[in-house]
């Protein structure tokens, strides 16, 4: 930077150091001798408001410059007690305040503008930890935290993540997600039980729209002269939800319990280039993955539909009805548990061994119990394929191109080209003639959203 820029740069600084030299003397007047407040004007209350939050930003900026030199001094396990013993802060508060420092030792411009007041510690914390988990444009975001509130910045920071990651990036990262997850129950002193969980971006939106479809429930049955609060209803929602699925087998796989208005909706575009399903995602735009997108596809009452955003027109179809209770008890009978790891069938699912999108029937014939893991890990996320033994035993193996195997019907993930052994279609049987359901070439879906198994 040459001599002119520099005097520039100092030119520009001045004047903003000067007006919060200036916003600090006033705080500190009222600090030393605290007004009478209901005769201050309402324009002074708010200007020195606006005072108080620049003033916040710039104490946890020079916070995190003292903790930072600590650790640098003594390491970060000093620096951590320190803040816990001088701040009367948790363990859990002191670790942050220290891994925030550090943070922003490598972001000097994030550093810059909290400092100067201009971004809130809640923006600088969401910045950062953005960051950590993926390549973000800092010049962006900061803009965007100057001008926004917290939670409108929340949703900007979520689209700019999503603008940035990839798929496979994406899978890593709700695998550090999924990995993080927790929850925790413990009776507090005078007998009140506290309740903590920490979940993924997909099974977090499961549980709110779970949480809000049954507290709306429990409002419209309430008597409206003697109404709980919100928390209350929240807690009234857990409970009942938490309780009656213990009660009623909810999970099961049999559908009793389930409370109604729990969907979700997902959104997807189809590449009719590449004539595949891309950018799943909710409604709230938390991007899935493709693992995450086929579980959702094979457990949920799905209703497919086409929607063309330019024109506005959208075909819709109906929904697909979930396994009967009698096909089920069939499979339990013939199976007896997962074919894939023997877990017992009361937390197994119901598998369409050829696809329901590619013409599969829901028959005895065509499905099979599997638990959650064969389920989505071996054989949507892995591609294992479900074979079918002389003598009727079905098992989960690697792929193979043996005489007999039932070939799966998952399609291959994005970027891999499809395979076709057989210039007309998949190979079968010696002295069996192909039938037009076996052909790798698939006729094309009928509707670009994803359909269960």
């Amino acid at each position: 930077m040459d001599n002119d820029s520099q005097r520039s740069d100092r030119a520009d600084s001045e004047p903003a150091h000067a007006d919060r030299i200036a916003e600090w003397a006033a705080l500190g007047e009222w600090l030393e001798s605290p007004p009478l407040w209901h005769k201050v004007d309402l324009e002074v209350l708010q200007e020195r408001l606006g005072f108080m939050g620049r003033a916040r930003a710039c104490l946890a900026a020079a916070q995190a410059d003292v903790i930072a030199e600590i650790s640098r001094r003594e390491g970060d396990a000093v620096a951590e007690e320190t803040v816990r013993r001088t701040q009367k802060r948790s363990r859990a508060g002191a670790r942050k305040a220290v891994k925030t420092a550090a943070q922003l030792e490598w972001a000097p411009d994030v550093a810059d503008k909290l400092a100067d007041g201009a971004i809130t510690p809640e923006a600088a914390g969401l910045i950062l930890d953005a960051a950590g988990e993926t390549p973000v444009d800092h010049d962006t975001l900061l803009r965007a935290a100057e001008e926004e509130p917290d939670d409108l910045f929340r949703r900007t920071l979520k689209e700019h993540v999503n603008e940035r990651t990839s798929q496979e990036e994406l899978e890593a990262r709700r695998a550090r997600q999924r990995r993080r997850r927790r929850a925790s129950i413990s009776e507090q002193d005078d007998g009140m039980f506290h309740l903590f969980a920490q979940l993924d971006p997909l099974t977090g939106n499961r549980v709110r729209n779970a949480l809000l479809a049954k507290t709306d429930q429990l409002f419209r049955n309430e008597d409206s002269k003697d109404r709980p609060t919100s928390p209350q209803r929240f807690a009234d929602a857990l409970t009942d939800l938490v309780c009656a699925g213990a009660d009623t087998g909810l999970g099961t796989g049999d559908g009793n319990g389930a409370p109604a208005g729990v969907e979700l909706i997902v959104l997807a575009d189809y590449d009719q280039v590449c004539d595949e399903i891309t950018n799943a995602r909710l409604a709230d735009d938390t991007r899935l993955t493709e693992a995450e997108a086929l579980a959702l596809a094979c457990d949920a009452k799905i209703l497919p539909g086409i929607f063309n955003k330019h024109t506005g027109d959208a075909v819709l179809g109906r929904s697909k009805r979930k396994i009967p209770p009698w096909l089920r008890k069939q499979l339990i009978a013939r199976d007896g548990s997962c074919i894939g790891c023997g877990a017992h069938h009361k937390i197994c699912q119901v598998h369409h061994i050829r696809h329901w999108k590619h013409g599969g029937a829901t028959t005895l014939e065509n499905t099979c119990l599997v638990c959650w893991r064969c389920h989505h890990v071996r054989l949507h996320h892995n591609g294992e394929q479900v074979t079918r033994h002389p003598g009727g035993k079905i098992t989960i193996g690697p792929p193979t191109n043996t005489a007999g195997a039932e070939r799966s019907s998952r399609p291959p993930p994005h970027g891999r080209h499809r395979a076709h052994p057989h210039p007309d279609g998949a190979p079968t049987a010696p002295g069996r003639r192909a039938t037009p359901t076996e052909s790798c070439h698939q006729p094309p879906l009928p509707t670009p959203i994803p359909s269960r198994c």
